[in-house]
């Protein structure tokens, strides 16, 4: 019943303060939210491949596919946009700089956005590169 309190809460909050600050607050909360079930599914593929190489091959070679790529560029802006916005609160709370958090929080953004043009820019070739799809058959005809 609790979460459902969160999520009543959280949405008034939006709908009744639709400021920057609270914008920040709500994808902060996604992207935890986003990370600890990345991080449980992570845990999951990990747990159920054990005993032989062949075994842990296979499980890889099910996320050898241009859609977990693609997923994985996603995972990267999750933990910077997460990871950014943490520095930008702990900032703000710690050298007092409430005032400026908008100001903070456009910093935050800006390195964002220039963190994953280069992350984008370096990952996106290889998912459409013919290597990964031949490794992926290569490791997936090991099952």
């Amino acid at each position: 019943m609790n979460i459902f309190r969160a999520i009543g809460g959280t949405y008034n909050e939006v709908r009744l303060n639709p400021n920057v600050g609270t914008w920040s607050f709500l994808l902060h909360r996604l992207s935890g939210i986003l990370l600890a079930f990345y991080l449980f599914m992570h845990l999951i593929v990990i747990a159920t491949s054990p005993g032989s190489a062949g075994a842990f091959d296979s499980r890889l070679a099910a996320v050898q596919t241009r859609l977990f790529h693609l997923l994985e560029i996603g995972l990267v802006g999750v933990i910077f946009f997460h990871m950014l916005n943490g520095l930008r609160i702990l900032v703000a709370d710690f050298f007092y700089l409430t005032r400026q958090h908008q100001k903070l929080l456009w910093i935050v953004v800006i390195i964002f956005i220039i963190i994953m043009a280069y992350a984008t820019a370096v990952m996106l070739p290889k998912v459409f590169h013919r290597e990964v799809t031949e490794v992926a058959q290569i490791v997936g005809g090991l099952r």
